[in-house]
């Protein structure tokens, strides 16, 4: 009984470490997007206004490339949220359980038991 206490904390432990990280990582995404945005955008701003010329080219890829960042940085981030969360499907969980139940039978009837 004390075993199963104990393992049964250790498991509540690892998933509030692993909440805690997932929180971490969520809030680091959001201030470092929210100045990378503002000083990109602000930044292309002053190009516009303050230099003659800039190639055409330039501020759309500024752009681009100032908006990756949130955006290649959120997949990771929602893959790592998937991880943490992760769903479980009912309809996977029964299917997983009427096929192990269909195969053990299965089993049974080519060798009973002695």
């Amino acid at each position: 009984m004390e075993d199963a206490k104990i393992s049964a904390y250790r498991k509540a432990h690892l998933r509030v470490q692993k909440l805690k990280r997932f929180y971490k990582h969520l809030t680091v995404y959001v201030i470092v997007n929210v100045i990378v945005v503002f000083f990109g955008l602000r930044g292309i701003d002053l190009l516009n206004t303050k230099t003659m010329e800039v190639d055409a080219y330039y501020v759309p890829w500024l752009l681009w490339n100032i908006l990756s960042v949130p955006i290649l940085w959120g997949i990771g981030l929602l893959m790592h949220g998937v991880s943490v969360f992760r769903p479980t499907f009912g309809f996977i969980k029964n299917w997983e359980q009427r096929q192990l139940q269909k195969i053990m039978e299965e089993e049974y009837r080519k060798e009973p038991p002695m």
